[in-house]
């Protein structure tokens, strides 16, 4: 009997100190911020899904480790980033899930496929980080800021100073300036001219996606080219531009076929200075920098593509990374307090400078030497890129029109008088149709 009362009492105790136990734990639970439900698990933690690409493998390490940091502002919540290499594969992936209604809750944007997501894309308007982002009404779609962007740019010509000291050449400031600069370094036979990943499509987008644009100095020219029935005619800036890419493919300064390498052989050639000049957005710099260790051998000018020095020099500034929230998202509102915090904490500086950019946030600097070394030594004009409305879009695709891979028939031979006759005719088929 003696016995029996001794394991009652023993198991008692047991009993009190196991509720203590859990009593305590709940307390910790709320008092450090976690705001569970009564009767909460594990199986309460939520995953928010953001998918994002970058060509510096590094970058998008240090950022997905930097997202973890949200966890302190809601400690039940993980970002789960997941990453591609480029954004070609990223929008066909992206189109697929749009197609399958398996979009992530945040998806990344470039400013051309905020159109083509349109209606998958929460409205941003009531966001207090939205009122102070420089940038994000410029793309806004029927009056709705759709994604907010991350960072602004502008389009450089990066070069080897000392290559150029050592051939005795001076920054291009025309067209015709640039094409001999190149020839020139051809003619040392020392270097390869210019590095141009050309088996990579998207490596010929300084040229033959924002050159037409910088000709016709219309930062809104993709909606007027809308309304337009021959936009590929000789007398348009599409033609004239590229007339003036023709000239550069002609001049074989990107080697005789540079449809052969990637874009990692020729930045890898620029990056060990067999290769002189490479055309990029400030995006490149921290890679560079990166893989080489310094900037010490490095310095930039704007892409001359006027004829006089008399004509304006225009800067393709490009807004890019823009973060969106998917509307079907069954976490819209944990989205929202992630972009909220992404664009007031530390966070949104560590993005910037490890980009390398300027900031799009008001009040926020980032801290680019480079970048305002060359804002120092050039003198040029601000021109802002607009991906083009809805009707423009509407022709893009219904003529599968891809600036790049014109890039790379053009490198393989194909005479823009061609590809104009070519474009003219589906364009006008398209017009016709509507």
């Amino acid at each position: 009997m003696m016995y029996r009362k001794a394991v009652i009492v023993m198991l008692s105790i047991v009993l009190i100190l196991s509720l203590a136990g859990c009593l305590h734990l709940a307390s910790e639970s709320h008092s450090a911020g976690f705001n569970h439900k009564k009767g909460s698990s594990p199986a309460d933690l939520i995953i928010l899904k953001l998918a994002m690409w970058d060509a510096d493998s590094a970058f998008l390490d240090s950022w997905t480790q930097k997202v973890n940091e949200f966890s302190q502002v809601m400690p039940n919540v993980k970002i789960e980033v997941e990453t591609f290499k480029g954004d070609s594969d990223y929008l066909q992936e992206m189109k697929v899930r749009l197609a399958a209604n398996e979009l992530p809750d945040m998806i990344e944007l470039k400013p051309n496929f905020i159109n083509e997501f349109r209606e998958e894309l929460l409205p941003l308007d009531g966001l207090s980080v939205t009122a102070k982002n420089k940038k994000a009404q410029d793309y806004a779609v029927d009056g709705k800021v759709l994604a907010l962007p991350v960072i602004s740019f502008p389009e450089l010509v990066y070069y080897h100073p000392s290559i150029f000291q050592e051939l005795g050449l001076h920054v291009p400031k025309t067209w015709s300036e640039f094409i001999q600069v190149l020839s020139a370094i051809k003619a040392s036979g020392k270097y390869q001219p210019y590095a141009m990943g050309g088996k990579d499509a998207w490596t010929n987008y300084p040229f033959n996606e924002f050159m037409p644009l910088l000709e016709s100095g219309d930062e809104n020219y993709y909606d007027h080219m809308a309304r337009m029935d021959h936009p590929f005619a000789q007398d348009t800036p599409f033609y004239k531009a590229y007339r003036k890419i023709q000239a550069l493919y002609d001049a074989k300064v990107m080697s005789n076929d540079p449809l052969r390498l990637s874009n990692d052989q020729a930045t890898g050639m620029f990056e060990s200075k067999k290769a002189a000049i490479i055309a990029a957005g400030l995006w490149y710099l921290p890679q560079y920098q990166t893989k080489v260790g310094n900037i010490d051998d490095l310095a930039a000018f704007p892409l001359p593509i006027r004829d006089t020095v008399d004509e304006p020099l225009r800067v393709m500034t490009f807004t890019d990374n823009f973060f969106g929230i998917n509307n079907k998202s069954k976490k819209i509102e944990v989205a929202k307090q992630f972009l909220e915090w992404l664009f007031s904490s530390d966070a949104y500086l560590f993005y910037v400078n490890k980009k390398q950019a300027n900031s799009v946030m008001e009040g926020v600097i980032a801290d680019v030497p480079f970048l305002h070394a060359f804002y120092r030594s050039n003198t040029f004009e601000e021109f802002n890129y607009r991906p083009g409305g809805e009707s423009y879009n509407h022709y893009m695709n219904s003529i599968q029109l891809d600036w790049k891979k014109i890039g790379q028939e053009m490198m393989g031979g194909k005479s823009i008088d061609k590809i104009a006759k070519e474009l003219n005719a589906k364009w006008a088929q398209a017009r016709a149709s509507q």
